[in-house]
């Protein structure tokens, strides 16, 4: 039988210590911005393989939500409890998840963010994931919700390497891990620094993950783009929190081989944001 287990609340924090605080420093809480379970266009299937170590002087035990476009996810806590220093290993997180899920839920043929945690700010980890289709695959590194790795009015963000052509094509995404909604606006920008196309926006709301073609929702479905970059724009937001966090990804047309296209600062300053979760149920 499937078991259900959430958390009630954590610690809501002023600041995170100094000596995890830097952004790819172990954290109690940390993103993988993009996670799935699905057939792949050119046969096969792709899975999110996850790795966490534990940095805590003490047992961490972890607690996940994978949340979608859809609804924010339950939270589970996944099977093994890593002793300090020690790593575990998820050769597809989703399944795992599901199997850990009693609702009706489908996990297969999902895309979105899922979030770890231990709910004990003296109790770090890191975590790394790696979606694979056979001899293919892409990994991302576990985001800690800092300054350095999200986006907050005044605070843009860029994606760089974005291309469309008859070989590849290129897909984004953007996940807000706050009880803030916000509205972001997305340009494509040329090598010369014109817009390609025309910009376009999506509002997120609390816990919301979206994935989308960004050449398409610009307009453009036909022609060759190469050198391009994408600029992220917080345009709106309900009150300042962490921000959102955004992630790329380019895929070859005929082999389905997929790159990781990672999201930097595009340089405006703000002040930095609290980086402690909010409380989820």
């Amino acid at each position: 039988m499937k078991k259900v287990f959430c958390i009630v609340g954590f610690l809501v924090l002023a600041a995170q210590l100094p000596l995890w605080g830097y952004d790819t420093s172990p954290s109690y809480w940390q993103i993988v911005p993009e996670a799935v379970w699905a057939s792949a266009t050119g046969g096969g299937t792709w899975v999110t393989e996850v790795q966490i170590t534990n940095f805590g002087a003490d047992p961490a035990s972890i607690t996940v939500y994978f949340d979608t476009s859809t609804a924010p996810g339950t939270g589970f806590v996944l099977p093994d409890i890593i002793p300090p220093l020690n790593s575990v290993k998820y050769s597809n997180i989703l399944a795992t998840i599901d199997a850990l899920d009693s609702s009706a839920l489908e996990y297969y043929g999902k895309v979105g963010a899922i979030w770890f945690t231990t709910g004990i700010v003296t109790v770090p980890i890191q975590v790394q994931a790696q979606t694979v289709n056979g001899n293919y695959g892409k990994t991302f590194p576990g985001l800690n919700v800092v300054e350095g790795n999200t986006a907050v009015l005044g605070r843009p963000m860029m994606i760089q390497g974005l291309v469309r052509n008859a070989t590849y094509r290129t897909s984004v995404g953007v996940y807000n891990p706050t009880t803030t909604t916000y509205t972001v606006r997305f340009t494509i920008v040329d090598a010369t620094n014109a817009t390609v196309g025309v910009y376009f926006e999506k509002t997120l709301t609390t816990f919301l993950h979206l994935s989308f073609n960004p050449f398409v929702q610009a307009g453009i479905t036909t022609g060759t783009y190469d050198n391009c970059w994408l600029y992220m724009e917080v345009t709106a937001e309900d009150y300042t929190a962490a921000g959102l966090l955004f992630y790329g990804s380019i895929a070859n047309n005929y082999t389905n081989d997929t790159y990781a296209l990672i999201a930097k600062q595009h340089g405006s300053g703000a002040p930095p944001p609290a980086s402690a979760p909010p409380i989820r149920h």
